[in-house]
């Protein structure tokens, strides 16, 4: 009987001696406690104009590090992956991420709202649409 108690006295001592040392804002919800926009979103379709280039790309991808800190991650076909430093804000009430990255000595800044796991950048540029849709992976 006492071996089986042991365990258990040990994790609730470990219990009580880590909760002091975690916070939490009564006024936060629990997406802002987990996070669950912090992921790996993949291009599944991308397209200029009639041209899809993604035949050009092994992948594309956006990941979000942390709350602030995200990366523009690419593969040419044949060619090295290629890593862009950038940062990002999140409107929980509205699920709008705001990012922005320099790219090629060029500063974008775009907002895109995540519904389904998902969200879509599309921009009209020299009269094309330049559209990219990114899931999460």
């Amino acid at each position: 009987m006492k071996r089986k108690i042991l365990p258990f006295i040990i994790v609730l001592l470990f219990a009580v001696l880590l909760v002091p040392a975690c916070s939490f804002d009564a006024n936060s919800s629990i997406k802002s406690v987990s996070k669950p926009y912090i992921a790996q979103y993949e291009c599944i379709e991308g397209r200029f104009g009639e041209e899809n280039f993604l035949d050009k790309y092994d992948y594309i991808r956006i990941i979000l590090l942390d709350s602030e800190k995200m990366q523009v991650v690419y593969k040419y076909k044949d060619g090295d992956k290629k890593i862009e430093d950038g940062q990002y804000t999140l409107d929980f009430d509205t699920r709008e991420i705001e990012g922005e990255i320099g790219i090629l000595g060029f500063k974008f800044k775009e907002k895109v709202k995540v519904e389904r796991g998902g969200f879509v950048i599309s921009k009209i540029i020299f009269n094309k649409e330049f559209f990219m849709k990114f899931a999460v992976i």
